[in-house]
């Protein structure tokens, strides 16, 4: 019997690997004629491909790139290679011809490696994704040429920065900006409220729960500040008639409508960060030592500016988990006083 249950899974894994090899060639062929056609009938033209397929805040962050490439080549399509979920964040911009979902890793390996693009940019850096199935790796040779690597890319810039330079542009200071469908979802609070989120895929990047417990306890409780909570997964074990958890609960189009009507957002290093960035909405960020980077600033715009509407706390001396309580309460205080265009919601 386990030898039929083993012939099966491994039939099965065949069969996936198949699938996967036929859906990644028949996308990429699919794509380069179709480019190849345009071409031929617009000679003119120049097509531009951009692979920046992963993570949130690094297309956000990354967006200013599209203007910049519309300067530089007068008459262009430009046409983004991303993941599904991500898609929302680009489809309605208005610089982009097309919006390629990314059918799997193997399409992207493929087209990153030969097509019929005029100019193509790959974003991606190296050491970063693996095909599941033939373990062939995304190989980016422009950054490698650049000396530019997950080791030392925060040495020399912010995300900006580092993924002009991949498109042969030098920029680092312009502001990001989100053109997204208006989401269907009625605000909560009567629109009155602040932004919260905690979670990352490093757990040092991350501030510790107990820690937001008894932050909110204070904003919630003393100040009668209304807090929305927003995440993919682990919400926050935490209840207030003024705190709503809508962890797992929202979509791109609608986490951003509440990250843009939000009064204040608070949180760490992380996608949704960068869309409150991109929306200039005030705020308190929570940063400490990452991978081997003591410092590093990943915004440009309004996140970037010093003495503007956000404060980039950073622990000089470990993880943003290791960042006191006290420390960042008075940090806070500081922020909300310091900050033009916030008033604080007192009861």
């Amino acid at each position: 019997m386990p030898s039929i249950y083993l012939t099966k899974s491994l039939w099965s894994y065949k069969f996936r690997k198949l699938t996967y090899l036929i859906r990644a060639i028949g996308a990429y062929g699919f794509l380069n004629l179709t480019i190849f056609l345009k071409r031929l009938l617009n000679p003119n033209k120049t097509f531009i491909g951009i692979l920046l397929a992963e993570h949130l805040g690094d297309i956000v962050a990354s967006e200013p790139i599209i203007d910049a490439l519309h300067k530089k080549f007068q008459d262009a399509e430009i046409y983004w290679i991303v993941k599904p979920v991500f898609a929302p964040i680009l489809i309605k911009h208005p610089g982009l011809s097309k919006v390629i979902l990314e059918t799997n890793l193997l399409f992207s390996i493929l087209i990153s490696r030969k097509n019929t693009f005029t100019e193509f940019y790959n974003l991606h850096l190296n050491e970063l994704r693996k095909d599941p199935y033939f373990g062939t790796k995304l190989v980016n040779p422009y950054a490698e040429e650049l000396d530019l690597t997950i080791h030392n890319y925060y040495k020399s810039s912010n995300l900006l920065g580092n993924f002009s330079r991949l498109c042969h542009l030098n920029l680092n200071q312009t502001a990001p900006s989100i053109f997204i469908e208006q989401a269907k979802l009625k605000l909560p609070f009567n629109g009155n409220y602040w932004v919260l989120h905690r979670k990352s895929t490093d757990l040092n990047r991350e501030w510790q729960d107990e820690n937001w417990i008894q932050l909110l306890d204070l904003l919630t409780t003393d100040y009668g500040i209304n807090v929305v909570e927003i995440g993919t997964n682990e919400p926050l074990n935490y209840s207030s008639k003024n705190f709503l958890n809508l962890v797992g609960k929202t979509n791109i189009e609608e986490t951003c409508m509440l990250i843009k009507s939000a009064h204040f957002f608070m949180g760490i290093d992380s996608g949704p960060t960068h869309i409150a960035n991109a929306f200039k909405i005030p705020a308190l960020i929570l940063c400490g030592h990452f991978a081997n980077f003591k410092k590093y600033m990943s915004y440009s715009g309004a996140y970037q500016e010093k003495g503007g509407i956000a404060h980039i706390y950073f622990n000089a001396s470990g993880s943003t988990r290791e960042l006191p309580f006290l420390e960042v309460w008075e940090e806070l205080q500081k922020t909300i006083l310091t900050s033009k265009s916030l008033a604080l919601k007192a009861v």
